[in-house]
């Protein structure tokens, strides 16, 4: 798919334009730049106003520093506003953010989980390409500029630094990211309270007593009060001292206003009644075994250990007087109670920000600020991981800063 389409509402312009727009983007991330980028191939005078000393700082540690900038699972299912995603989606999706880099000359590739990143393994060379790119356009990059307000003034606007300076521009494109909705709110935004999610889980301590830094592949499940699953994931958990991490405890963070009990079942390949035959056979050829001993060659021992004391099981306990029920229920159904969500540095992304139905979702401008646009995650979508929150921001990002030249070429300010 082409950055540029001639589909509605994103129609080409050409630099022959009579007037050149001037576009403001606040804020230097992924969808800053990518917002740039986009708005400079249609002409426009763009200029990106950064609050700390570099743009793309962050673009950095993404991924663990390998950037994982897009999915090819990316669908508006995994984002928590699917009906909102879904134009900016279907224009851009997972091969058209990648021919996106790749026209800025970076190579990508797929993982077996469809996660993309680029050849080098490094984010350096995501931001590098990005930053190359609006250099060969021209974009001006103005950082250590923390934007304190934006004034409608002469027909624009006048975005304005902590320091007093002033920029003019025809339309502005706000991707401060979470938690930084103020400027949208000043010009009259609701803000959903920022939360951060995409991370570990504190639960009960005391059934997991020892199991600090095991890690175990299997599936788990977010209950709600009436013990039916709101959510559910597969992958691999990482037992904390704190509680549960890992990359499917992330994904299942997002639903936890919905479900407060986490059930993990560490065999989730084997059907129940299937399993809880398994075990009974076991029973009856390993009695001669005691209690500790049973899992030897099906769990790892703290794992184990941490099964008997969850069943009031003593570990010398024969396996002839063992309820094979009972130990086949805790395997697909081993309970903690979620006390709330870990060390938020710890979390990915920020749920929250401005609401979605105050922005066109086809163009992604204030449908209270005519002339705002915004992208990212100051608006409030947050979506799996994997490769989907970046997707957003640079989806996002091009989707509003085309959108703001056409604005500002049209000059419709109704």
């Amino acid at each position: 798919m082409k950055l540029q389409s001639s589909e509605t509402p994103h129609r080409a312009i050409t630099r022959d334009s009579m007037h050149q727009p001037s576009i403001a983007i606040i804020g230097g991330g992924a969808a800053g730049l990518s917002a740039a980028i986009a708005a400079a191939r249609l002409g426009a005078s763009v200029t990106v106003l950064e609050a700390a000393p570099r743009v793309g700082k962050k673009i950095l540690v993404t991924g663990n520093g390998r950037c994982n900038l897009t999915n090819t699972a990316v669908a508006p299912a995994a984002y928590n506003q699917p009906a909102f995603v879904e134009p900016v989606l279907a224009e851009y999706n997972a091969d058209a953010i990648r021919d996106f880099f790749g026209e800025l000359g970076l190579l990508t590739y797929a993982d077996d989980e469809g996660r993309v990143y680029p050849v080098s393994n490094a984010a350096n060379s995501v931001l590098d390409v990005l930053r190359l790119e609006c250099a060969h356009l021209g974009v001006a990059e103005r950082c250590g500029f923390e934007v304190m307000g934006i004034l409608e003034a002469d027909g624009g606007f006048q975005v304005a630094s902590r320091d007093g300076e002033t920029i003019s521009a025809d339309a502005v494109v706000v991707t401060t990211g979470g938690g930084e909705g103020s400027l949208l709110s000043a010009l009259g935004h609701g803000s959903v309270a920022p939360v951060p999610v995409l991370g570990p889980l504190t639960t009960e301590l005391a059934p997991i007593r020892g199991l600090s830094g095991v890690r175990v592949r299997c599936a788990a499940s977010l209950l709600d009060d009436a013990g039916e699953p709101v959510a559910t994931e597969r992958g691999e958990l990482l037992f904390r001292d704190y509680g549960v991490s890992g990359i499917m405890i992330f994904d299942l963070s997002r639903a936890l206003e919905r479900g407060r009990t986490l059930s993990i079942d560490f065999f989730p390949d084997i059907a129940s009644d299937a399993f809880a035959a398994l075990i009974a056979k076991r029973c009856a050829e390993l009695s001669w075994r005691s209690a500790d001993t049973f899992f030897d060659g099906m769990l790892q021992s703290r794992v184990a250990i941490a099964v008997l004391r969850a069943a009031g099981i003593d570990p010398k306990t024969p396996v002839a007087e063992l309820r094979a029920v009972t130990l086949a229920s805790l395997l697909k159904d081993f309970r903690l109670a979620v006390t709330g969500r870990g060390d938020a540095s710890q979390a990915q992304v920020t749920r929250g920000g401005a609401p979605v139905a105050e922005f066109d979702p086809r163009t992604l401008a204030s449908r209270i600020a005519p002339g705002v646009f915004a992208a990212g995650e100051v608006l409030d979508v947050d979506g799996r991981c994997g490769g989907f929150n970046l997707h957003w921001a640079w989806a996002s990002g091009i989707v509003a800063g085309q959108s703001a030249v056409h604005f500002a070429t049209r000059g419709d300010r109704s």
